[in-house]
Order: C-alpha cells, then sequence, then structure tokens
C-alpha cells in the first residue's frame, strides 16, 4: 500500500504534459504551465505543420488546414501567429493560433477577406 502511494506524485508528475489532438487534427501541446524563456519566439514550417521555439526550447506544434503554409505572420507582440495554408489546388485558409500553446482561436477563408475580415487576417486576402 506505501508503494502506491509513492507512486501517485511520479504518475502525477508525468501526466501533467501531454499532445491532444482536436476534432479538427490538429495536435496541440498542453503543459501544465509553459514557462518563458526569454528570448524571442521562431516558427519553422513544414508539410501542413507549425512547430513555435522560444531559443532552442519547442513549446508546441500543431497542424494547419492545408499542407502548403504560404506565410505565417506574428500577431499580438508574438501572443498569436497567423498561417496561411492551402492544398496543391483550391483555396487558401487563413487561420490563428496561440502562440504557447497552439490552440486554434479563429480560421477564414482567404477569398472571403476581399471584402473585409478579422484584424489579424488583413493582408492576406486572395
Amino acid at each position: 500500500m506505501n508503494r502506491l502511494l509513492l507512486l501517485f506524485p511520479v504518475t502525477h508528475l508525468c501526466l501533467n504534459a501531454c499532445v491532444v489532438t482536436d476534432p479538427d487534427g490538429s495536435a496541440t501541446q498542453l503543459p501544465a504551465s509553459v514557462p518563458s524563456y526569454g528570448q524571442p519566439l521562431t516558427a519553422e514550417t513544414g508539410a501542413g505543420s507549425v512547430i513555435i521555439r522560444e531559443g532552442e526550447h519547442t513549446l508546441c506544434s500543431f497542424r494547419t488546414a492545408a499542407s502548403n503554409i504560404e506565410e505565417t505572420r506574428w500577431y499580438r507582440e508574438q501572443e498569436q501567429i497567423v498561417v496561411k495554408s492551402r492544398g496543391s489546388h483550391g483555396p487558401a485558409t487563413v487561420e490563428l493560433f496561440e502562440s504557447r500553446t497552439g490552440r486554434k482561436l479563429g480560421s477564414v477563408m482567404a477569398y472571403e477577406l476581399a471584402d473585409g475580415g478579422p484584424d489579424w487576417a488583413s493582408g492576406m486576402a486572395e
């Protein structure tokens, strides 16, 4: 019985950080608390994915709506990031994500921005 009680804190610590796959297919790293390392954030793009780092520390990674990432832009002092992506054919999608967690905050089709749209998506119209 005493051994089981000793394992509980270790198990609890191991479960504090995890990767969650949202219904839209994006994967988000959800740490118990995201420490700040005092360095600027960088975004590394891949085929349909973005990795956010602070210095050498990876904060999160997430999937975008489409595989070809055309443009990324920081928003609100690097607290958020805007990503424009599209498939091999068809329209582009512009998405807003939290920089430290990868949580998706908004999404709009790029062709809808010709008539205006949210401030965070300005300049990404088609």
